[in-house]
């Protein structure tokens, strides 16, 4: 691990340094406050440990504590301040600057590697409480699964491109594709197999579309993605996925299962959505658009691009071979 020492004393530098070392860390060294803070601000792996002393030239560790502080984020370093004052008031200025610890010179080295033994505890539970969150935010917003986004994650997005496509006034289509007879294979072949084809429906949904298209699970084996795309594009672009589930099966073990999908498409073209009820107006369309769809005869894309007007004169279907 990277420690930083910064210290404006040759001397004690090198003591320093030669204890770290014999202790297992990679010392940066600094001669005063302004060039520790560049070497903290510059380096892609700043050191995650820091050694400051008090009185420093250009930049004392007391400021370099509070400049340091202030850029906010889940992952700060654990900061020692070194000083000569032992007295009780500059520890606590010591500690109200941002420093997670005191010690006074001289340095003693069982005194010190028992701080910096509290300090590396603390950076390992720091680093785990971030991992956690991490997890937390990632299973909020991804379906455990597939690993696709859930219904909530990709609604969230689909704020943000409605908003992008009215500035910008570009298209935008919504998409919820839904797995025909998908019971079928839970019945037939069991849970397992089924888990492991909704699986490989949502790699063939990564590798089909394009990585600034929003894809997620919406519920079941019901999938939506949302493509910033031109109407007659997005539905050949549909209707390109649909071919390729329609024509290559889906394995698992030694069970090759042929399997075809339906679609629901609406498109948007910058009229106004301003509200949750907006937003629920346009999937309700995809969602209607999908139904037909089914009703059909199913492996079949039908698309929408007006909602007070959602079938006949503005739709297009495609001619996939029906099944059931």
């Amino acid at each position: 691990m990277k420690a930083l020492i910064a210290d404006d004393d040759l001397a004690l530098r090198f003591i320093m340094q030669k204890m770290l070392e014999g202790w297992g860390f990679e010392p940066v060294i600094a001669s005063d406050g302004e060039e520790a803070l560049k070497l903290m601000q510059d380096s892609d792996e700043a050191p995650r440990l820091l050694l400051l002393d008090w009185e420093m030239p250009k930049i004392n560790g007391l400021d370099l504590c509070k400049a340091l502080r202030e850029d906010e984020n889940n992952d700060p370093p654990y900061i020692i301040l070194v000083t000569g004052h032992a007295e009780a008031e500059y520890i606590q200025t010591a500690l109200d600057a941002g420093a997670n610890d005191f010690i006074s010179k001289p340095t003693n080295s069982g005194v010190l590697r028992a701080r910096i033994g509290v300090g590396l505890r603390t950076l390992e539970l720091q680093r785990r409480l971030n991992i956690a969150n991490h997890m937390l935010a990632y299973r909020a917003n991804h379906d455990d699964l597939t690993g696709l986004r859930n219904r909530g994650a990709v609604v969230e997005q689909l704020e943000s491109e409605l908003a992008r496509a009215q500035r910008y006034h570009s298209e935008l289509s919504i998409a919820i594709l839904d797995i025909d007879f998908f019971k079928k294979v839970n019945d037939t072949y069991g849970h397992p197999v089924g888990d492991r084809v909704l699986r490989e429906f949502a790699d063939r949904l990564r590798d089909t579309f394009r990585p600034y298209d929003t894809v997620g699970r919406y519920g079941g084996e019901e999938f939506i993605v949302v493509c910033p795309i031109e109407a007659q594009k997005s539905f050949e672009l549909f209707e390109r996925f649909r071919k390729v589930i329609e024509e290559t099966p889906f394995l698992a073990n030694d069970l090759a299962i042929d399997l075809t999908v339906s679609g629901g498409v609406r498109t948007f073209s910058g009229e106004e959505v301003n509200d949750a009820k907006g937003i629920l107006s346009l999937l309700a369309d995809a969602d209607a658009a999908l139904y037909r769809a089914k009703h059909s005869g199913r492996n079949t894309v039908c698309m929408v691009n007006h909602s007070s007007t959602p079938f006949p004169e503005h739709e297009h279907q495609s001619s996939g071979q029906k099944t059931g």
